[in-house]
C-alpha cells in the first residue's frame, strides 16, 4: 500500500469528517492534510556544492559591493578565479569561466542580482535548479573513514584517492596490496591475523 495508501485513507478520513463538521473546518483540514500527504523529503546533499559556492561568495561581499551587481560580480570573479575541484566546476555552470576554461553560459547576472537583494544560497540553489538540474547534481565526494572500512573491499581507483587525498606517495604502485599496506601504514592500523 505505502505512500498511496496513506493518502487515500487521509482522505477517506477527512471527507468522512467534513460530513460532521462546518464547512470552514473541512476546508482547512483538507488542506492542512493535502500539505502533510505532499510534503517531500528534502535530500541534504542536494545543491551542495551550489549552496557552499554561493554561501561563500555570499560571506565576501562587503555592504559597499552588494549595493550593485558588477560589484557582486566582481567579487564572484575573484573567487572562481582561486577555486578548485568542485567549486572550479560549479563557478563554470554558474557562468564565471576564467581565460582557459570558458563558461557553460550560465546564470551569473541572476545570482549576483538574487544576491544584491539578500536572497540566501539555499533558496537561489533551488530557484537555479528549475533552470538548470546540472547546478543541483554536482556534490563533493563521500570521505572514506579508513580506520573503520575494509580497505580490501574498495577499488584501486578508490585507494588512489585517499592516497591523494592524505599525500602518500603511491609512485610504482601497482598492486592493490601495496595501496592498502602504504595506507595503514600511515593511519597506524594493524592487521589483523
Amino acid at each position: 500500500r505505502g505512500l498511496q495508501g496513506k493518502r487515500q485513507q487521509a482522505i477517506h478520513h477527512v471527507r468522512r469528517a467534513a460530513a460532521a463538521m462546518s464547512p470552514v473546518r473541512s476546508l482547512l483540514l483538507a488542506c492542512l492534510v493535502g500539505l502533510a500527504a505532499g510534503k517531500k523529503n528534502e535530500d541534504p546533499r542536494d545543491c551542495e556544492v551550489c549552496r557552499a559556492v554561493i554561501g561563500q561568495i555570499d560571506e565576501l561581499v562587503t555592504p559597499a559591493e552588494r549595493k550593485t551587481v558588477e560589484g557582486i560580480e566582481a567579487v564572484m570573479q575573484k573567487y572562481c578565479d582561486s577555486a578548485k575541484g568542485k567549486e572550479k566546476t560549479m563557478c563554470y555552470y554558474m557562468g564565471i569561466g576564467d581565460k582557459e576554461l570558458g563558461t557553460a553560459g550560465g546564470v551569473k547576472r541572476e545570482v549576483s542580482g538574487s544576491l544584491s537583494r539578500g536572497i540566501n544560497a539555499k533558496r537561489l540553489c533551488t530557484r537555479m535548479k528549475k533552470q538548470d538540474a546540472q547546478m543541483c547534481e554536482l556534490r563533493y565526494e563521500k570521505k572514506v573513514d579508513v580506520k573503520n572500512t575494509d580497505l580490501s573491499k574498495l577499488r584501486v581507483k578508490e585507494l588512489r584517492k585517499i592516497c591523494d587525498d592524505e599525500g602518500i606517495p603511491t609512485k610504482g604502485f601497482n598492486e592493490k596490496g601495496e595501496f592498502i599496506k602504504a595506507i595503514k601504514d600511515k593511519f597506524g592500523i594493524k592487521d589483523e591475523m
